[in-house]
């Protein structure tokens, strides 16, 4: 299943395939280094930290577990199914 979703005025993709899945963020124009993410449970809560904004934003993940990496404001986070 391919989804495209907006939550938080962001523009998410999910991808589920039969040995896991991917869930895409477009963080963008935000830079590498103003955003922090951890991963709790079945959560990646997204922390924002510029001198105009201070937020955390929570996004949705399939399962628990996965891993995350951020690359040019685009936050990855892929996990087995």
């Amino acid at each position: 299943m391919d989804a495209t979703e907006r939550q938080h005025d962001l523009e998410i993709s999910r991808m589920e395939y039969d040995d896991g899945w991917t869930v895409a963020a477009d963080l963008r124009p935000l830079a590498d280094d103003e955003v922090t993410v951890e991963l709790i449970d079945d959560t990646a809560v997204v922390a924002v930290d510029t001198p105009m904004l201070r937020t955390e934003i929570d996004i949705d993940l399939p399962d628990d577990g996965g891993t995350a990496s951020l690359r040019n404001g685009v936050l990855v986070v892929e996990g087995s199914a």
